[in-house]
């Protein structure tokens, strides 16, 4: 009888500590993690990026989102694929730059915002201690600062200049 008693005890310890959230929709995802990050306004992210503060600026749009406007500095990196490359050294090297360091700040962006916090939320699973998502994403920055980005329409479609098709973007 107490081996029984002893096995149950142990099942729920173990059942507790492994329980995982389940949402019913992307948009209750989103809610949940917001509990858990920070988020910057495009005007703190402006101050940052004319300060002597060391950040990376990640765009986890999709690579025919970000060519077609993006924060300058930023480096893509679709949220799809954030978990295998923001830790890839060989991917860092690739676009010559350095990989953050757990302590450093980092600050991700999407179109509206949702990507944007489910990726803050990736990356500090990951270990990444300052991390902040833009509030509003690409949208926002781009009606406070109408002329503060830059774009890359050469990495399109082999230079074939037409609008992205709309995936509804987040």
């Amino acid at each position: 009888m107490k081996k029984i008693a002893l096995a149950f005890a142990i099942f729920f310890a173990l059942a507790s500590c492994s329980k995982q959230e389940k949402f019913s929709s992307a948009d209750e995802m989103v809610s949940h993690a917001l509990k858990e990050i920070n988020l910057i306004t495009a005007e703190e992210l402006n101050a940052l990026m004319n300060g002597e503060e060391i950040y990376t600026l990640i765009d986890v749009r999709q690579a025919e989102e970000h060519y077609y406007g993006y924060i300058p500095g930023s480096v893509n990196i679709p949220r799809g694929s954030i978990e295998f490359n923001v830790t890839d050294s060989t991917f860092w090297d690739g676009i010559g730059l350095y990989m953050p360091l757990p302590e450093e700040k980092i600050v991700v962006y999407d179109q509206k915002g949702k990507r944007g916090i489910l990726a803050a939320q990736t990356l500090q699973q990951l270990g990444f201690k300052n991390v902040f998502a833009l509030k509003e994403g690409w949208k926002k920055w781009e009606l406070t600062y109408p002329d503060l980005f830059e774009k890359n329409l050469e990495k399109l479609n082999g230079g074939n200049h037409e609008a992205p098709k709309s995936g509804g973007g987040c």
